[in-house]
């Protein structure tokens, strides 16, 4: 019988996608491959072949009443919560712990895996899952879809745009960071009568018996870690500005599933077809959350801008993967322009001469291991894409720009850059023959 890995995923296509190649490295070695996740997603999975079961629910003690809030609103137009009260409630009660303890039970009495690796954006359930991992001694491991959350010398927060030069003081970052976070800490500390995120995790440890060993670590970029956990960082450690990290951090390098399954059907393919094989093409596409967390306003000035840019390239042509509903309220694009929803971008980016992203590190890996230098404008600047900005700058990867700022002068002199100078192109390359040497594959050795 085989053995099985639960892999337990923040339930968004872009951390699934993240995951696709080191569920293919398990399934190599005969094991059979599962994830847990809402029912909408199910579909996503099954179309690279791997099996699903249902997991409801919201991680605790990571902000997931926020979630809820999202949801109402986004749902209905309007949150059915009164916000602070059903938040506070929430924390007095347990609702969200509870569900949660009793949905992460069932996929585990149903799936008995051998092996789990747990999506380390919601790390919290690491707590619920350790008793089970104790009692069967069940091998465990993070996933990272990010580069590093840790603090280490010559490291900035995800969260930084600053690209480093000689007299950069990496730590000031760093401290100005968690005197935010301590900040947040003792004000929720306060609105929520004691019961902050902080002390709610420590809690729920300490009641599911958690060993010392795992304790809770409160000093990592944007989430809670437990200390002595492998963590499998689905990047190469080559993007990052330091060679330094954690002795349980394992870089896996360009873990890009090349062989994921894309829409076939797609009308981006009568387009390609009609193209001659030396047609130029500018693939620009900011992920699939850009309307829901970036700026409507920038968004619309950068598209804007971006069609009377494409005017200065005739022999262009711009795919451009945006929802139709921002399409209505553009002018008509001209004749080189062509905009597509779901655009399968593997397919895309392997005829492409420049993607513009939004910085997602996805993106970035598939923009290097299919050849392909990049303008990077970040939409969401809570998490990692203003720091993947900065990175892709370091390494000479491509340029970064700012979505709400961009004039036609300064897009056109980027897009010309990026599309005539070869440094860019063969930096790209270079990066990618060195991290494709460096690509960690033997994992099972790190399994806790």
């Amino acid at each position: 019988m085989k053995q099985t890995v639960l892999f337990v995923m923040s339930p968004a296509k872009g951390h699934l996608n993240a995951s696709f190649g080191l569920a293919r490295l398990f399934a190599q070695k005969e094991y059979l491959v599962v994830y847990a996740l809402p029912f909408h997603l199910h579909s996503h999975v099954a179309e690279q072949g791997f099996e699903c079961v249902p997991l409801e629910g919201l991680p605790f003690g990571l902000n997931a009443e926020d979630t809820l809030d999202y949801l109402g609103r986004s749902s209905g137009g309007q949150s059915q919560r009164v916000k602070y009260f059903d938040n506070l409630i929430d924390r007095f009660y347990d609702t969200i712990y509870k569900a949660r303890k009793t949905a992460i039970e069932r996929v585990l009495q149903q799936t008995k895996p051998n092996i789990v690796l747990l999506d380390s954006f919601q790390s919290t359930d690491f707590v619920l899952l350790y008793p089970f991992l104790r009692q069967n001694r069940v091998k465990f491991a993070f996933v990272q879809t990010m580069l590093s959350f840790h603090q280490q010398p010559q490291s900035l927060p995800l969260n930084c745009a600053v690209v480093p030069h000689k007299n950069t003081n990496f730590d000031w970052y760093w401290k100005k960071h968690f005197w935010k976070r301590s900040f947040k800490n003792a004000w929720a500390s306060v609105i929520f009568l004691g019961k902050s995120s902080k002390r709610v995790i420590q809690a729920k440890a300490e009641e599911q018996q958690l060993d010392a060993l795992y304790a809770p670590n409160f000093r990592q970029f944007a989430r809670v870690g437990f200390a002595n956990i492998p963590e499998f960082i689905v990047a190469p450690q080559a993007l990052e500005f330091t060679q330094q990290k954690q002795p349980n951090q394992h870089y896996l390098g360009l873990m890009v599933d090349l062989n994921r399954k894309e829409s076939e059907a797609h009308p981006v393919f009568l387009l390609l077809a009609r193209l001659l094989p030396t047609q130029r093409i500018v693939y620009c596409s900011f992920g699939t959350l850009y309307a829901d967390f970036g700026k409507k306003k920038d968004i619309l000035h950068f598209f804007k801008i971006l069609l009377k840019t494409a005017t200065e390239f005739p022999e262009t042509t711009f795919v451009v993967n945006l929802s139709e509903s921002f399409v209505k309220i553009l002018d008509t694009a001209p004749a080189n322009v062509h905009f597509f929803e779901g655009v399968p971008q593997l397919t895309v980016l392997a005829r492409s001469s420049l993607f513009i992203t939004h910085g997602g590190l996805n993106s970035i890996q598939e923009s290097i291991a299919l050849g392909v230098p990049m303008l990077v404008l970040p939409v969401d600047k809570r998490w990692d894409q203003l720091g993947n900005a900065a990175k892709v700058v370091y390494h000479g990867l491509g340029l970064m720009g700012n979505m709400g700022r961009e004039s036609p002068f300064s897009l056109r002199a980027k897009i010309e850059a990026l599309l005539q100078n070869i440094d860019f192109k063969t930096s790209v390359l270079a990066f990618k023959i060195q991290a494709q040497s460096n690509q960690e594959k033997n994992i099972w050795q790190y399994l806790d």
